[in-house]
């Protein structure tokens, strides 16, 4: 059978015997991107001495990194663009990347593996398990098996000011500064394959075949698996939140050394599932107290925890529940803290549990974020008595035992179902949002991405 081949770009040599030789191509023009002459001192690492130079040595090092986790004799190349992407001085697209071509029925070369018949594959993946060099032999003048940009524009005025790249290799970004080399590495990883790729996350439509990411992918719900369901199903189970997870076996087996124990709120008659903060410091025991819900001193809303809460307000020593919205959490947390509370638990105000980022060395007592359901669940019984602790039995970010895939209720184009859900814990590499603890690094076991491109083919 003839190869069937697909050019698709999303948003968001032969290799050693070990590893994969992993090349980045600029397509920049001169004097633009990874070609930008303006002069730029060393930092963290990089030697480069302009702008473009730096770039392009974060990128290649993100490269390398992901060849020494993968194995292929085939060589992988990223022709990528360093180039101004929609942004504003809020907001903007930081990069994306995808794979530049995807196959179906790609027969072997020797010493290849054959392809699940009438299913896609990234052609990165695709060539390293046939063996062939599939995109030059496709169209020798695009023959690269991802595609990448990535926004040259950020934290010049009017594009996310005040903010911009960092370029060090360090993982030491400034608070005002994104570590490049940290997205770079995660939009990397979709063009290898952390995608659902030709299936469309939004309808569930597929382009002809499945993809091959459908055969590892559960709806705890309904007990189907994507490449079981109809084009209905497979968008409902898109919004499915909590509900969709990956089952692959090198993923599921490797939860037990990375995610952490799920953290729950024990009352005598709920058991509420609970997000530990990085603001504050991290449940050392399982505390006991009681959970109250006090109005505060005023403003917008008395349950947002948003002023200072009055005396008569009964905190000290007592689990403080506010709701999310107004103020920062930073904010929050110190108010209830400055009270005398124990631990402060901040329900959501939309769907799913909140997970609070950020770090600040004033905030020393615990900090949860739970959903907004549950809050409201308890403070409805406020106040009682509870517990905090983990569960030994359940890790954070799982459902039935596997790891959860994102699928928001409200459904996010370029993020819902090609990402780890955030509920996970520690953060992963490949989850929708960029967090300064994911840091740059792509290692196994710590992080479960590289597994899920094992359970694919890898």
């Amino acid at each position: 059978m003839k190869s069937t081949k697909l050019a698709l770009f999303g948003l968001l040599a032969a290799g050693a015997a070990f590893g994969a030789d992993v090349i980045v191509i600029p397509g920049d023009p001169p004097g633009q991107g990874f070609n930008d002459p303006t002069p730029a001192t060393p930092v963290g690492g990089n030697p480069g001495t302009t702008v473009g130079q730096q770039a392009l040595n974060v990128f290649q090092r993100a490269a390398n990194i992901w060849g020494q986790k993968l194995v292929s004799k085939q060589p992988i190349l990223i022709i990528s663009f360093f180039t101004p992407l929609s942004c504003n001085a809020t907001s903007g697209v930081l990069g994306a990347a995808g794979a530049n071509w995807y196959f179906a029925n790609l027969p072997a070369a020797n010493g290849g593996q054959e392809l699940v018949p009438n299913t896609w594959y990234p052609a990165a993946l695709a060539e390293k398990l046939t063996r062939v060099d599939a995109t030059t032999e496709a169209d020798p003048t695009d023959a690269f098996e991802i595609f990448s940009l990535f926004n040259s524009q950020l934290g010049q005025p009017g594009c996310l000011t005040g903010n911009g790249w960092y370029y060090g290799l360090d993982n030491n970004e400034p608070a005002n500064r994104i570590d490049l080399l940290a997205v770079v590495l995660h939009e990397f990883g979709h063009g290898l394959g952390f995608s659902l790729g030709v299936t469309s996350a939004n309808t569930g439509a597929r382009n002809v075949f499945p993809a091959i990411w459908e055969y590892n992918m559960l709806d705890t719900a309904t007990g189907k698996k994507w490449i079981d369901m109809t084009n209905a199903e497979r968008a409902a189970s898109a919004r499915r939140d909590g509900a969709l997870v990956w089952t692959g076996k090198q993923v599921t087996n490797t939860i037990p050394s990375v995610l952490d124990f799920q953290i729950t709120i024990d009352t005598s008659t709920l058991r509420v599932p609970a997000q530990q903060s990085t603001l504050g410091p991290p449940l050392e025991s399982r505390p006991r107290g009681t959970l109250v819900a006090p109005n505060d001193g005023g403003g917008v809303s008395l349950l947002d925890g948003c002023e200072p809460f009055p005396a008569a307000a009964n905190i000290a020593g007592n689990f403080v529940l506010v709701s999310r919205g107004t103020c920062t959490f930073l904010q929050k947390a110190l108010n209830a803290q400055n009270a005398g509370a124990a631990a402060v638990i901040i329900a959501n105000n939309a769907a799913g549990v909140l997970n609070i980022g950020g770090t600040n060395p004033a905030v020393v007592i615990p900090i949860l974020g739970i959903t907004q359901a549950d809050g409201a669940a308890l403070r409805a019984s406020a106040p009682l008595d509870a517990r905090l602790g983990r569960d030994p039995l359940t890790r954070i970010g799982t459902t039935g035992g596997y790891a959860r895939l994102y699928a928001p209720t409200t459904f996010a184009g370029g993020s819902s179902v090609s990402h780890w859900d955030t509920s996970l814990a520690p953060n992963m590499l490949m989850e929708p949002f960029s967090t300064p603890s994911i840091g740059s690094r792509v290692q196994n076991p710590a992080d479960l991405s590289v597994n899920l491109l094992k359970d694919i083919g890898w």
